[in-house]
Order: structure tokens, then sequence, then C-alpha cells
């Protein structure tokens, strides 16, 4: 058999060397994609190791603080965590931290929002009259969202002499005894002309639910010595007016030391010193830290109008004040200066006092929280196309009391006073939670460093959390129109602590100054349950590999049992693009369609699931194509040596003979044909930029070789089973009655129906290559549709597409080389009839065009049948079919007829060159 193998391939070279090119095409291929598809995997499998750990491992939460939404849809929505407030014990934390596995364990306790005012002088004196005095009218617009939202104050009129001005502080109000030396011993009371406040109470807590707003101003003196504080920055001859903003200042407590070693808090510091030092805040002040910036989108438009001549005179006059308003209000005055100031003005301001408090007459002045709220979550509906859409709420007036001012100020009594932002529109539920005891002993706070956010080890933005401590909200433009609207620009949050967008905690202070507070707040669960959550780093934990898996999952375990609260693992998660249709506001803001950064717990675990299935079904599908391919290049061999192997049989060879011949021959070119792909592998992987292992490269030998003989082992059972006298017949069957076949299609037709075998074999090829590709689309789009959304997902996808490339164009292309075989193929069989037709008049053109026919038959029944099967496939595996898969299948097809056409180009030229003499001689 040996012998007769190796005569055979020596005499029949051409029939062995198309298939030695099968085998290694098919082998170096495989192996190829094979490295490909892994080093794909091991880049995913690199890129999730890489981004697979935020800040923690575990969040503990108070028991039932899951939301139903989260529940619903496996994710969390972004800044969480500033809605929780208290819900775990000390206790609690103590049992977590005893547990085994735990490297580290870091509560916060969310105390709640505080406000917090700064100041800014704008100078005026650029803009004053000729004459000693001057009055200005100032309309200011709070602008926010981007400039869509623009909230107006009431007008505020200020008053500028050149004459020295004093003040009478009596009941708490120094304008209202404000007077002006108008000449040397004389004085004009100009308050009792501009302290409208006490025209009218006022009507709500917002700034422009009063009287206008009137200041006083002189450039001999300031703003004179009556004021508590000396607020004037202004020179000698410079005048200024003053204004205020106020910032919603989120307050959470921490463990210095644990929050240094899960997240570098200490060296973040930019001014003043961290947490834990006691020598700065001798009188048992709270210490604070503050964020460095704002994290606010509120700027204030100035427009400056300066008033008739007159009407400062009036002022100077000692003119009653409701007369005087009632006037002023009416004039229209010159605009002489426009100018937009910034919040973070505003906050610097209000750090630098918090940070290093004035005194005076030896009063220290510190901060003191007399009340604060405590904020929902937001609650979503669902809109008609399925998008999240925010419930707005609306809060009672009454949440902004403030029963230590009203002591001071009266007219604010059951009113209160709250950021000009919180009159637009709200999206959470406010607690106001107001402090006993005494403000200065129990409340006073001191600022004694800032820190800057930016400055913190960095994680990965594919796997940061929504519950992370520090990082602003990031809400980005969700379609077109609002991106036309933001200008590009995400939005941030503003001073409506009732708003849909929080900032993160600006101040923090420790766990011993929570145990303060809450012991003097009246309601809430501080004082029982201060924590908030508790942010769990497990030890040991070296990537998203079984053993680190199951240390979290057994500590997650540890701390439910012990605890009894709710418990996410948040390792492996990553922030996911959600859509969000967020409602109109007040005041000018349109409904906008936003995303937000929302996180999917788990998605990398996923991620490598649907990887290895991805990564399978790749494999199979190649194995299956290659294999396909060879088997039809085997059997294209058997069918050349078809009269060869009839006459073996004729003279006595036994079946088993005749098939250990074909399979000896087909193993020796499988043998032949690993050795090359071997040899072959090192330099196109380094072509691709691939790095393939000696091991790979080893393989390639006995995986050829068991191709070949998987590939042989039909042709060979077949060769050995037909009868001899059938054998030495034509292969090309009779037809059953005689039919005069029209023109050149009818031609084709007839030809490929009279061969079936032939004709099913190759557009089986192609069925296959078609059902292979609209089947690895399928699993490609599932693949991506599992995992991608998250950013760490859609990091993965763009990963995920070379090999897949890759791997269509070699099974294609060995679909080509299998229809080019059984095309021409079929040419040497018929070269007898096709040699008759020349000679009976039919161009060379005419035969080629039969070629290609048949050739197209081929490829539209093996593509049309394939697309089908593809099709029946993806939607038994996915469930649905995605019309990027139904229009991969169709682009198949046509494919498929196309490469099939490509395939009968060289049987086509072949055909034309028949040696008609010679052919019709032998025939």
């Amino acid at each position: 058999m040996i012998r007769l193998a190796a005569s055979r391939l020596r005499h029949r070279a051409g029939r062995a060397l198309v298939l030695l090119i099968g085998i290694l095409v098919a082998a170096t291929g495989f192996t190829v994609l094979t490295g490909t598809a892994e080093i794909q995997r091991l880049q995913i499998v690199g890129t999730i190791k890489k981004n697979y750990r935020a800040q923690y491992d575990i969040l503990v939460r108070p028991k039932g603080s899951a939301t139903e939404l989260e529940r619903s849809s496996n994710l969390v929505r972004a800044n969480y965590l500033s809605g929780i407030h208290g819900g775990i014990t000390q206790a609690q934390l103590e049992r977590i931290r005893g547990l085994d596995g735990i490297e580290v364990a870091a509560p916060i306790g969310m105390i709640g929002y505080m406000t917090g005012t700064g100041f800014v002088d704008v100078p005026v004196t650029d803009v004053l009259g000729e004459g000693d005095r001057t009055l200005l009218r100032v309309d200011r617009t709070r602008v926010a969202d981007r400039g869509l939202t623009r909230i107006p104050y009431a007008p505020h009129y200020a008053y500028v002499t050149r004459r020295p001005l004093a003040y009478t502080r009596e009941g708490g109000a120094a304008l209202a005894h404000a007077s002006e030396q108008v000449a040397p011993g004389k004085d004009v009371a100009v308050g009792s002309s501009l302290y409208w406040q006490r025209l009218s109470p006022r009507s709500g807590p917002f700034p422009f639910d009063g009287e206008p707003t009137t200041s006083a101003w002189s450039t001999a003196n300031g703003r004179g010595d009556g004021l508590p504080d000396p607020v004037g920055r202004g020179r000698p001859g410079e005048a200024t007016v003053l204004f205020s903003q106020e910032f919603p200042l989120l307050l959470a407590a921490i463990d210095p030391k644990a929050e240094a070693e899960l997240a570098g808090l200490d060296k973040a510091m930019m001014d003043g010193h961290y947490l834990g030092r006691t020598e700065d805040t001798p009188r048992g002040e709270i210490p604070l830290i503050a964020a460095g910036r704002p994290y606010a989108d509120q700027q204030d438009e100035l427009v400056i109008s300066r008033l008739p001549a007159k009407a400062a005179e009036k002022v100077a006059s000692g003119l009653p004040a409701r007369t005087l308003r009632n006037q002023v209000t009416r004039q229209d005055g010159t605009v002489v200066k426009k100018l937009t100031v910034g919040a973070d003005r505003f906050f610097t301001d209000m750090l630098d006092t918090w940070q290093h408090p004035v005194s005076n007459k030896s009063v220290e002045q510190y901060i003191t929280m007399t009340r604060y709220w405590t904020a929902g979550p937001v609650q979503y509906g669902k809109g008609a196309d399925g998008r999240l859409v925010p419930v707005r709420v609306t809060n009672d007036r009454q949440v902004w009391q403030d029963p230590f001012l009203a002591a001071f100020v009266p007219e604010l009594a059951g009113v209160g006073t709250a950021p000009i932002g919180s009159a637009d529109a709200q999206f959470r539920r406010l607690d106001l939670r107001v402090m006993g005891g005494d403000p200065v002993s129990d409340g006073a706070m001191r600022v004694v460093g800032r820190f800057d956010p930016e400055k913190l080890a960095g994680f990965s933005p594919l796997s940061s959390l929504p519950m992370e401590t520090y990082n602003p909200p990031s809400v980005v433009p969700g379609d077109s129109r609002t991106d036309a609207l933001l200008k590009g620009r995400s939005l941030l949050p503003s001073d409506n602590l009732a708003g849909y967008l929080q900032p993160p905690p600006l101040l923090l202070t420790d766990l011993a100054s929570l145990r303060k507070i809450a012991g003097v707040t009246k309601g809430g669960q501080l004082a029982k349950a201060p924590l908030s959550v508790v942010r769990v780093r497990v030890e040991g934990v070296t990537g998203p590999d079984p053993v680190s898996r199951e240390r979290i999952s057994q500590v997650a375990r540890d701390i439910v049992a012990a605890t009894g609260l709710d418990v996410d693992i948040t390792m492996g998660s990553s922030p996911t693009p959600v859509t969000v249709d967020l409602p109109a506001g007040s005041y000018g803001r349109p409904a906008l369609t936003v995303k937000e950064g929302w996180v999917d717990k788990g998605v990398a675990y996923r991620i490598l699931q649907e990887s290895d299935r991805k990564s399978l079904a790749l494999f199979v599908l190649i194995l299956a194509v290659c294999g396909l391919f060879l088997v039809n290049a085997a059997s294209a061999a058997v069918r050349t040596s078809r009269t060869e192997l009839g006459v073996l049989a004729c003279l006595g060879w036994s079946r088993r003979k005749l098939f250990g011949a074909v399979l000896t021959e087909t193993a020796c070119v499988g043998l032949l044909g690993g050795l090359l792909s071997a040899a072959l592998a090192v330099p196109v992987s380094s072509w691709f930029g691939l790095q393939v292992s000696a091991q790979r490269v080893l393989l390639t030998v006995p995986a050829a070789l068991a191709l070949a003989l998987a590939a042989g082992l039909v042709p060979a059972w077949r060769a050995s089973t037909v009868p001899p006298v059938e054998a030495v017949l034509p292969a090309v069957r009779a037809g059953r009655r005689a039919r005069t076949a029209r023109g050149v299609t009818g031609m084709a037709l007839a030809g490929l129906t009279r061969v079936p075998g032939r004709t099913l074999l190759g557009a089986t090829t192609l069925m296959v290559c078609v059902f292979a590709l609209t089947v690895l689309l399928g699993v490609t789009y599932g693949f991506r549709g599992r995992v991608v959304g998250s950013l760490l997902g859609d990091a993965i996808v763009l990963q995920a597409r070379p090999a897949d490339y890759a791997a269509i164009m070699v099974m294609f292309a060995l679909g080509t080389l299998a229809v080019a075989d059984v095309l021409y193929l079929g040419v040497r069989e018929r070269d007898a009839e096709l040699a008759a037709l020349r000679a009976t008049g039919w161009r060379g053109r005419s035969l080629a065009r039969l070629v290609i026919s048949e050739g197209v038959f081929i490829g539209l029944s093996g593509g049309a049948a394939g697309a089908a099967a593809g099709l029946a496939a993806t939607a038994a595996l996915a469930g649905r079919l995605p019309w990027a898969v139904v229009a991969g299948a169709l682009g198949a097809c046509v494919l498929a007829v196309l490469l099939a056409v490509l395939a009968s180009a060289l049987p086509a030229t072949l055909v034309q060159r028949l040696p008609l003499a010679g052919i019709l001689a032998q025939a």
C-alpha cells in the first residue's frame, strides 16, 4: 500500500499538490487564526485584569437600601451614595472589621447638606456719577445648566456717597440706622430711606420673594464702623458692591486612617493638614477638610445701571423708604456695566473665611451649623420609548425654616432662607434636620485643610463606581438636540438642594464629630445608626481569577451572616451609559435627553464567560470549514483515480487494501502539509504581528495529519465500496430520458444535475461558509449585545474584531478554492463533451459562460441554504435576529455567488484552451 501511495503521489503530482495546498492553507490558517483568537482572548483577559478592580471590592449598605430599579436592572445610579443617610451602627462596623480576609473597611457617614456663603466685591468706582452721590441698580440673574436656566433676583439698589457713613447697631440691622455726614456736624439718617426690608414681610425663602435689597457705601470710609466684620476690601476713594452665593455642601464623616489606606486621601491635601490632628482646634470645633473646587455650574450675570442724580439726592434728603422705593423702582437707569461672576470666586472666598476666621472686637468668628437637610433618591418612571424619566416632586416651603436665624431676623420666622437655585424643578424629597444645643459650642466648625480630588490615586474609568466618594456626576448629551443646547458640554450640579444632580461630599469630618452632630440632631437615625456605607477591600485579591472571586464571595457571605446588611460585590463592575429624559426646568431649561454613567455590577465576569463562548464558536466554525475543504480535496483526489482504483479491484485487491491505500496517500500528504505549515506558521504569524508559541507550532504537524486522516476517511471508504465494474465507468450519470438543453443556462443546469454529488459538494462547501459567517455574526453580536453598553464592555468589543474578520476571510478563501476545485474537476471529466461542443461551433466564450453559470448556480444554492440555516441557528441560540445579522446573512449569500464566479475563472479559462484534436482522437 505504501509503494502504491508513493507511486500515485508521484504520477498524480498535480492532484496531490492541490490536496497539499488545501492541507497547508487549512492547517496554517487554523493555527494562525486560533492563535489570533487566543491572543484576542488574552487581550480581553488582560484588559479585564487591568480594569477589574475599583477602589473597593465590596459595598455594605443598610438593609433595604437598594431601589426597585436597581434590583430589576442590576444597575446602580451614579452618586447614589449621597442619598443614604445612616443605617449602619458602629457595632456592625466593628463586626465587619473583625472578620477574616478584610484588608480595609472604610465607613462613610453621610450627614446631610448644609449651606455655605461666599462673598465677592464688585468694583463700581468707574461708573459713579460726577456728584457726591450715586444710586445704582443691579439686575442680577442666576445662570445654570450651561446657560439654559436663568433665575432673576429681586433688584439690588446700591447707594454710593463720597461722604463718610456711620452705623449704629440696634435690633440687628445696621443699615436701618445708617447716617451720612452731609456737612461738618450735620448727619442725615439715610437708613430711613434705604432699609426697604421692613416695608413688607418676606413671602418665601428665596431671594426674589421679598423687597428689593439695598446697601450703602462710602468712598471715604467704606461701609463705616458699625459692621460686625471688615468685609469691605476696597481702598480709600474706591467703591464696591458686595454680592454673595450660597452653596449646598454635602457633609460626610470618614475614618481618616481607613480612608487614607483605601483612597490615599491624606496624599491629596493641597492646603492645611489632614484630619486626625487636634492641636489646631483647641476650643473643640468640628474639624473639616474641604474639596478645593465646588463642582457647580452657577454664575451670576450682573447688569449695573446708574439712576438719575436726583434719585441719589432723595436718599440724602431723608425721604421715607416707601416713597423712595416707589419712585426709584419706576425709573430706568443707564446701563454702565455688565459682567459675569463665576462660582469659583465665591467658593474660594467661603473656604478662605472658614479656614482663616477673622476677629472683630476680640470675638472669634466660627462656622456654625444650626440645620441641615437630607435628600432622598430620585424616583424614575418610564417614557413612551422606554427611557427613564425622573419624577418631579414638590417640597413644602417649611423645609427651609431656620429657628436660630428667625430669632435674630423676625421677618424670617416661619419662612427661612434657601439658595436661589432651589426654586427650580425638584426631584428629591428633602427632610430638615434642626440641631439643638448651643450653636457655638455644639455646632462650631473650622476648615483645617483642603484636598484636591484629582490628586487621589487614579482608578480606571472603565471600572469606576457610582458610589465613589469624590467623583462628580457625569451627565453628557444623549442626542444631537441636547448636544446643540448644551454646546457639547456636560451638565453639572447647581445650588438646587433638591435638584436632579448632586455634587459629591465637599466637606469631610471624622467619626468623633459625626457622633457629636448626631447627639444634638433632632430626629433622624444618626444617633442610633450613623454610618451610611462601609467600603471593603479584600486581602489576597490578584485578579478576576476563580480563587480571588471566591475570596471576595466568602467575605461577602461572612458580612451578611455577621450583620444582616445588604452587600454588593463591586469588583468587576463598570460604568454603563443610561439614557434619561430630564423634564424641563421651571426657569427656561427645556427638556433634555442625557446620558449618565450608571454602573453594571459584575459585567467583567459576564465578558469573560461570553469571550470563552465566542472563542469556542470561532474555533468550531474554522475547524468545520477547514475539514470540509479537505474532504472536498480528498474526494476530488479519489475521483480522479476512480478508474485506476476500479482496475485494482478487478485484479483482486480487497476493500481493506483499497481503503488503506487511499488513506495512506492522504496521510502522506497531510504529514507533508503539516511540516510545511509548521515552517510557515512563524513567519506568517510575524507578518500579522502575532507571537505563536513553539508548542502551538509543533502541534501543527499532528493537527494537519489528523485533519487529513479525518478528511480522507469518507473518500477512502467510498473508494473501497464501489463495485469494480461501476468504478471503471464514467462518473457522470446519464439522464433518465433524453432532454434537449437550450442555451448556456440550460446546459449549465443539465451539467450540474448529471453530477449531483459533485454539485452538492461544491454547494455544501459554500453553504457551510455562509452558515459559519452568519452564525459567527450572531455569536459576535450576541457577545457585543451582552457586554456592550458599559465602558469596559465597549473597550472589549473594540478588541474583539480582528480575529473575526480574519476568520471570515480564511473561511471564504477555502470555500473559493473548494468550488474552483469542483469546477476544475468537472471540466477535466467532461473534456470530451466540451471539445465536441467546441467542434460543432460553440465559441470559447460560450464555454466559459457555461462554466461560470455552473459556478453561479453552485454559489446561489449554497449561499441561500447557508444563510437560511445560519439565521435559524442564530435565532435558536440568541433568541432574536438582530438586523445586522440578517443583513450579514444576505451579504454573505451575495459574497458566496461572487466568490463562486471568481472560482470559475480558472476553469473557464482552461475550457477555452482545450486541445480539441487530442481529446477527440482519444474519445
